[in-house]
């Protein structure tokens, strides 16, 4: 097994500012033991070389005395320390535009992408796809790096300060688009385009291209040095980042670790993921950190949902000016290590699938109200790529549902598989919509006109049988665009359509009518679609009749494998280690106000008990160790202290 799939990595990176190549490098070890790393994940070349090159495409550190890479690697693994040196190919120093202009990314009126003294590179220029394998073959033949990392790889749409420099116009991404399609280059980000369909596919492409050609020759070097960065081809530690900014809008997505950690470790069997919990509370703010408790949080999901830790500052510990989550990490790092050997291997038992639509980068509002839903009533669940979707063939037969919230496509053997499966499968957020003959298979509905004139339209809750949460409350407001539905043979409809009438002062308002809309259909197959955004909804809104009619007609709650009376705001994770074990983990959130993070509450009266399990002993994983808990008729009793972020309870038949 390679050393990064025995998934325990206690990583902290430091993100090198040039002046940081004189730093005490001796000093800077004793921090990473205090924390218990161990991996360090540092600056190394790209932008700036961190070591001696000979190379005419780099910038070396003039800051740099000696070999700053060559000290690092050394002592770090004389303390027990991997290194994963890291890359940025997205930028070069300004000094090499004027003799190697066709390396460079250009805006729409031709000039180049400028930041301070750097220029952006485009990923079809010589410096991306030859220059940096010249780079990283220097590297790796003159330091014994575990791995190796590349920061903004890809294609780049936005600079440091947020600026839109749209899709890169050099001559490189004019000629090869129009060699592979026969097309004139997009100009524009226009989903409604086909022809920026195809740029889509073309990035893809030419990215992974390149992934092949730094995987093959890092693994010509040593199969045991891994590859790293936030895409998925060709790579062994998929990158992501639970990070923060202050012009984000709301609301802010407290599962945002728990989210990339899951995708991942879903989605995937062959690689592992190292989700960064940034320190800072913005790009432009580097130097504050966020809430101690959102840090906690944040580490703990990685853990709970199946990673090891990762966490990052800028520059050196020595001259940073916010120590105040330096303990905080320090704690979690600590019972990591304590605890390592039951992380990291979980096995899969839950029987709700959340397909993810497959694009990291732009908000899928109605997938993060459904996450929400389960998470709040406390229901286990599998996060999968849609793009992997077909690799799970008759796995699909396990589990009860398979949510698809807004999911545009489907991959053609996704297509099959979802078919021939005997989970009922539900759509949420006009999912499938722009592929009418799909919809139609899976569901038993056909999609008519989209509406957009929607304010004033309510649904009835009914019927009762099905909304059984409904019995004082009839209407339900519906708001965002919704599809017309014809429901075809053997279709039932739900949750009818009231329409909307006048709109004004009191005693204009009425006139409301029932129609014969169905706004829920229930297949033949059990299959469901809701033509509305009902996630986006919840998401945005938080009005939990949303989730109530969710709940209702999927009947989701009964996947369930406990029960409990644990608050909404308390994440609940159950995992499998083994054939006969399972981790329970509390993550306490009710410190959280939706904007602030406060001490969280202290939590007591909880209980969980097993619905098919009959656990043989159960013990909490303290920090002083191991503690007997007891487990009787009415389950096993939980408390957390206030203040308390994380428990977790080892669970053996």
């Amino acid at each position: 097994m390679t050393w990064w799939m025995q998934n325990n990595l206690r990583t902290i990176q430091n993100n090198l500012r040039d002046i940081d190549a004189g730093m005490d490098i001796d000093r800077h070890i004793e921090w990473l033991k205090s924390f218990d790393v161990n991996v360090l994940q540092i600056g190394c070349g790209g932008i700036t070389a961190f070591h001696p090159t000979k190379l005419d495409c780099q910038w070396e550190n003039p800051y740099m005395k000696g070999d700053f890479l060559k000290e690092v690697v050394a002592k770090c693994h004389d303390n027990g320390i991997r290194v994963i040196a890291r890359f940025d190919f997205s930028k070069t120093h300004e000094i090499f535009y004027k003799s190697n202009p066709s390396w460079y990314s250009r805006k729409k009126d031709g000039s180049p992408v400028r930041y301070h003294d750097t220029v952006a590179t485009c990923v079809n220029g010589e410096y991306q796809r030859k220059r940096s394998l010249e780079i990283i073959k220097e590297v790796l033949e003159n330091y014994e790096v575990d791995g190796i990392f590349f920061n903004m790889f890809g294609y780049i749409t936005f600079d440091y300060s947020g600026n839109h420099v749209g899709i890169c116009q050099c001559e490189n991404c004019k000629s090869r688009f129009y060699e592979m399609y026969g097309e004139e280059l997009p100009e524009e980000e226009n989903e409604a385009d086909p022809v920026f369909e195809k740029y889509q596919a073309f990035k893809s492409i030419t990215v992974n291209e390149i992934l092949t050609d730094i995987h093959h020759l890092t693994k010509s070097v040593s199969p045991d040095i891994a590859v790293s960065t936030y895409a998925f081809h060709g790579i062994d530690i998929i990158r992501n980042e639970s990070n923060s900014a202050v012009d984000r809008p709301l609301p802010f997505w407290i599962y945002n670790s728990s989210d990339n950690v899951g995708l991942i470790e879903g989605s995937f069997d062959d690689k592992i993921i190292s989700n960064c919990v940034i320190n800072a509370v913005d790009l432009p703010y580097r130097f504050m950190g966020v809430s101690k408790y959102l840090t906690q949080i944040r580490l703990y999901e990685n853990m709970a949902a199946g990673s090891g830790l990762d966490w990052c500052i800028i520059g050196n510990f020595d001259d940073y000016p916010d120590y105040e989550n330096l303990n905080v990490v320090r704690e979690v790092f600590q019972y990591h290590k304590t605890y390592e050997s039951y992380y990291g291997h979980f096995k899969h038992t839950a029987k709700v699938m959340l397909v993810h639509d497959g694009d990291r980068r732009s908000l899928n509002k109605e997938y993060r109200g459904i996450f929400r839903m389960l998470k709040e009533e406390h229901i286990p669940f599998r996060i999968v790529d849609v793009n992997t979707l077909e690799d799970k063939g008759e796995l699909l037969d396990d589990y009860d549902l398979i949510l698809l919230p807004a999911v545009k496509r489907l991959p053609a053997a996704a297509r099959e598989v979802l078919a021939d499966t005997t989970a009922c499968v539900a759509g949420s957020g006009l999912a499938l919509a722009k592929d009418g003959a799909l919809v139609e298979e899976l569901f038993g509905v056909r999609l008519k006109e989209r509406i957009t004139d929607v304010r004033g339209t309510y649904l009835l809750t009914e019927p009762k049988s099905v909304f059984s949460d409904f019995e004082q409350k009839q209407w339900v407001f519906l708001d965002k665009d919704y599809c017309e539905m014809e429901l075809l043979k053997g279709t039932g409809g739900l949750l009818p359509k009231i329409e909307k009438a006048m709109f004004g002062p009191p005693e204009r308002c009425f006139g409301h009518e029932r129609t014969d809309s169905s706004m829920m259909s229930v297949s033949s197959h059990g299959n469901i679609y809701i033509p509305w955004m009902i996630g986006e909804q919840y998401y945005q809104y938080g009005y939990d009749e949303f989730k109530r009619l969710f709940l209702d007609v999927t009947g989701i709650r009964k996947t369930r494998p406990f029960d409990t009376n644990a608050p909404e705001m308390l994440e609940l994770f159950f995992s499998k280690r083994g054939d006969t074990s399972y981790l329970l983990q509390c993550v306490n959130l009710t410190g959280f106000n939706g904007t602030t993070f406060f001490e969280p509450l202290g939590l007591s009266g909880i209980f969980v008990k097993f619905k098919e399990l009959q656990p043989g002993s159960v013990r909490e994983m303290g920090r002083e160790g191991l503690k007997d808990i007891s487990y009787d008729d009415s389950g096993m009793a939980l408390s957390l202290e206030k203040g308390e972020v994380y428990k977790a309870y080892l669970i053996e038949l």
